[in-house]
């Protein structure tokens, strides 16, 4: 695999300044998805779809660490840094994780309009060792063009430096730059069998791939945790080996989950009609649908949410936590305390809840 350079923390400050531009405009455009999403151009929520996926630099907002109390007991590390702890800050660029940007894990896919076409790319974070690591593929909210995936880099890097091999993917999040019905819950399928076929090389373990999903994201990773279907036989253009691209674990992290809280008019855009014109389409991404089916997945799931976020409130997570538990599904809710949409990505509670649920004790 091809690897890039690490981003450097010379242009600190601008870079900075760019992703926080490009931060809030993420959260706006999921606030708008939660509610009612008319059509619109490519050119207006994100870049061109010509645009290689990657090409936007972006980063979680640092904040302070959160005093909130989890519901579950989680495993602090004494040496884990101080937050706030971003990209430009020296004390993350130190820990001892190796990074790989830019890696394409499909062909060129359709992704936008007149014929536009894109490639699916995503990170690894990986560090030195001769054990063998959990693994966590993370997917970013939306919906906007692919390309955002940075801004997880922070969480990412720091889970990895907990001990486990980490990637940040992209994905088509919406019918606008080629995402939809199949496409958007293939492109995610095909990251988890990319991440299968290339986690040993990293020193993680195959057998084990957990999926972490930030705000909009959610609504695809719950689908393709609980769906007993494997989109990526849905991903012709999927660079990964055959392979599983279901996820063993669930991890929500400031996300939403089902139809409740998705607009009606992007979802029948998403879905490519009304629930009358395309049945299967609906039943096939309804969570209510998928955990009453029979022999439905049953991946144990960790949902965070915190308690300053209005765009994926507790109560979000408390009613998808309700769901999967009437199916039998093992869930805990994490209350993350004055946490935002963003903010939450880079508080204390959420990495050592996050390395807890994983088993990631040090490498």
């Amino acid at each position: 695999m091809s690897a890039n350079h690490p981003v450097r923390a010379s242009n600190a400050s601008q870079r900075v300044y760019l992703r926080r531009i490009a931060l809030l405009l993420v959260t706006a455009l999921v606030i708008g998805a939660c509610t009612s999403l008319p059509p619109q151009t490519p050119q207006t929520r994100g870049p061109a779809p010509s645009q290689t996926a990657g090409s936007i630099q972006t980063a979680a907002l640092p904040t302070e660490p959160s005093a909130a109390i989890p519901t579950e007991a989680v495993s602090p590390t004494p040496a884990v840094p101080v937050f706030p702890c971003g990209e430009p800050d020296p004390t993350c660029e130190s820990l001892v994780v190796t990074t790989q940007q830019g890696i394409p894990f499909t062909s060129p896919v359709a992704c936008g309009a007149d014929g536009a076409t894109c490639i699916l790319r995503l990170d690894s974070f990986a560090p030195p060792t001769a054990k063998r690591l959990p693994v966590v593929v993370m997917i970013p909210g939306g919906p906007v063009a692919p390309g955002i995936r940075e801004y997880l880099w922070t969480l990412a890097r720091l889970v990895a430096w907990r001990g486990a091999v980490v990637f940040t993917a992209d994905y088509r999040s919406g019918p606008q730059w080629g995402g939809g019905y199949p496409q958007t819950f293939a492109d995610v399928a095909c990251a988890i069998a990319f991440a299968r076929g290339n986690a040993a090389a990293l020193g993680g373990d195959p057998s084990h791939i957990t999926l972490l999903a930030h705000s909009f994201g959610g609504f695809p990773g719950s689908v393709t945790s609980l769906s007993t279907h494997d989109f990526s036989v849905d991903a012709p253009e999927c660079q990964a080996a055959a392979a599983d691209g279901r996820p063993d674990a669930f991890v929500g992290v400031g996300a939403i989950y089902g139809f409740d809280h998705i607009g009606a008019d992007f979802l029948k855009q998403m879905l490519g009609g009304t629930r009358d014109e395309v049945p299967e389409a609906w039943d096939g991404t309804d969570i209510t649908v998928l955990v009453a089916s029979k022999g439905h997945p049953s991946p144990p799931v960790r949902l965070l949410a915190g308690t300053s976020d209005p765009v994926a409130p507790i109560t979000t997570a408390a009613e998808f936590a309700s769901i999967l538990r009437s199916a039998g599904i093992d869930v805990t809710v994490t209350s993350v305390d004055g946490a935002t949409h963003d903010s939450i990505l880079t508080k204390q509670l959420t990495l050592d809840t996050i390395a807890t649920f994983l088993g990631a004790t040090g490498y």
